[in-house]
């Protein structure tokens, strides 16, 4: 069986960066207004900025918005990402910056648990081969903090689809409401969403073509003793 995650460790990512890499530096050099989803989370999360001191961006590419996020809350900002081509070029771009990239997925998160006060799904969840998206869920919820946010940037169709990757055969997009996966868990409670797509800065009537970027807060007391 094919694990599409490893074809994108072998090769895919980079070709992913190498494809993209015009786009990512017109945000990295302020040739592009910042993208939508981070102004949604910068603006949600303002109100808490001083709680936040270090934040995971998972699928971070070259880390232009692993940096943007780092500068807006001034915290310590992490990235990660199976491009080691990406990585590697991030990482010589954002030296002594305070933020660093690592090479990596999301099923494995090489950090210590509630390490991190935020954790951003950036539109990674779709492509993750589906015997490790559990484990990628599981990772995510240990290495944030309880009273600790998570945001997720993805498709979100309305349904659940499987689509064929143009990109590479026999690899497919997994198209759902991926914030769905932590709420129902009664763990984390929905602080935001915003609807968009990648042709509109608005709700998109195609449902090929809807993606949401969801603000979540993992509770520090999910089960709270009811007063009599």
């Amino acid at each position: 069986m094919v694990d599409q995650t490893n074809i994108f460790c072998e090769s895919e990512a980079n070709n992913w960066f190498s494809r993209n890499r015009k786009h990512l530096e017109t945000v990295e050099t302020g040739g592009a207004s910042i993208p939508i989803e981070i102004g949604e989370l910068c603006r949600w999360l303002d109100p808490f900025k001083s709680e936040i001191g270090a934040l995971l961006e998972i699928g971070c590419s070259s880390g232009q918005k692993t940096e943007l996020l780092s500068r807006a809350f001034n915290a310590s900002g992490y990235g990660l990402d199976p491009s080691d081509h990406a990585v590697r070029q991030g990482n010589e771009r954002l030296a002594g910056s305070g933020t660093q990239l690592i090479c990596g997925t999301s099923d494995n998160l090489p950090f210590d648990d509630g390490y991190f006060d935020v954790v951003y799904f950036g539109f990674c969840l779709y492509l993750v081969d589906r015997t490790r998206l559990l484990k990628s869920i599981s990772e995510a919820d240990r290495v944030l903090k309880p009273g600790g946010y998570l945001a997720i940037t993805d498709f979100d169709p309305g349904d659940r689809q499987k689509v064929s990757y143009i990109h590479k055969s026999g690899v497919y997009s997994f198209k759902q409401d991926y914030s769905a996966c932590f709420l129902e868990t009664g763990l984390y409670y929905l602080v935001a969403k915003s609807a968009f797509s990648h042709r509109q800065q608005y709700f998109d009537t195609s449902h090929q073509e809807r993606v949401s970027v969801s603000l979540l807060y993992k509770e520090k007391t999910p089960y709270p003793t009811q007063k009599d």
